[in-house]
């Protein structure tokens, strides 16, 4: 691996390696895809220590949700799966993680372990409230 590569562009050759679908978005950004799921792996060029792996926009809610249960709910999973963290933002939920590394060989080797973690809180957001409202097209 030449070292004049950005560390997102070391994830993705890793990554791809394992064959994992993967391609940049940006110079720091990248989309993943599993299980017709797309997950969005960020990476400072300052800082390649430090991920976030996101999973947005996993549950849309009706604006006749009741927030404070969506919150609540929220909570209780960031509880129970205690690396992955859900957001609220608006009408949607999303769940992410973020992780210090040696750099973006260990990265890329937790890359694929840290997906399931994020669908496994999805399911966990799931079971508790439901499936959620279908996402709007505009």
């Amino acid at each position: 691996m030449s070292s004049e590569q950005t560390p997102l562009a070391q994830y993705i050759e890793r990554l791809r390696a394992e064959e994992i679908d993967i391609e940049a978005m940006d110079e720091q950004a990248a989309r993943l895809r599993q299980d017709h799921l797309e997950f969005v792996l960020v990476v400072a060029a300052d800082e390649p220590a430090f991920f976030q792996l996101m999973l947005p926009g996993v549950w849309q809610a009706a604006a006749s949700s009741n927030r404070l249960r969506l919150l609540e709910t929220a909570n209780d999973v960031m509880n129970t799966i205690k690396a992955a963290k859900l957001v609220v933002h608006q009408e949607a939920v999303h769940v992410s993680v973020e992780q210090f590394v040696s750099g973006p060989e260990q990265g890329a080797a937790l890359i694929p372990g840290l997906m399931e973690l994020l669908k496994s809180a999805v399911a966990e957001f799931q079971e508790r409230l439901g499936m959620g409202e279908a996402p709007r097209i505009h």
